[in-house]
């Protein structure tokens, strides 16, 4: 199922997600995080990232997932997928903030990336949280990829590093993160 990169729009979908939407995020989410995230020189291996998965498939996982489709009734969450012949290949999580938004995950399969899917997902939540605020978002310090993806976007280094329960590993490892920031256009 591959996009022909001069058509690179043509047979994607991008829509809100729904709760029974979640397992197959997640799916797509553990594929990426296996694909971008082991590091030597930070010293993540595979096996740190398959530790923040490795529950998924028992009761426990199950239930926290399903503790995650409650999140769909807050009116200032949002969630989209990409879709391809109704197949998930990325998603975004943004929220709404009093005095800023945050963007809490964008990823696409990486077999994917490149055919201006995240950009479709961006524009989404762009059009859905407006521009009046600041957006914000945490980035692993060594995913490039995504830093030069959200400067392409109007995002920023802030050059402040933090650290969020996201990225903190069972095996007791913490992927570095730093934080960008999209200004309002009101500044």
């Amino acid at each position: 199922m591959k996009l022909v990169k001069e058509n690179n729009m043509k047979g994607v979908k991008v829509r809100r997600s729904v709760s029974n939407d979640v397992y197959f995020i997640r799916r797509v989410q553990q594929e990426i995080w296996l694909d971008t995230y082991p590091n030597e020189e930070y010293g993540i291996t595979r096996e740190d990232i398959l530790s923040k998965f490795k529950d998924d498939n028992n009761k426990e996982g199950r239930r926290k997932l399903e503790e995650r489709k409650k999140r769909y009734a807050d009116k200032n969450m949002r969630t989209w997928v990409a879709e391809i012949n109704n197949k998930i290949v990325g998603f975004c999580i943004s929220s709404k903030g009093e005095h800023h938004n945050r963007l809490r995950a964008i990823y696409v399969l990486p077999s994917f990336q490149g055919y201006k899917i995240g950009s479709l997902l961006i524009k989404r939540m762009f059009e859905w949280l407006g521009y009046e605020k600041d957006v914000f978002l945490n980035v692993v310090v060594y995913n490039k990829k995504a830093i030069r993806f959200y400067q392409k976007h109007g995002f920023r280094l802030t050059g402040k590093r933090v650290v969020d329960s996201a990225v903190q590993l069972p095996t007791g490892k913490v992927m570095p993160e730093v934080e960008m920031v999209r200004r309002s256009v009101l500044q």
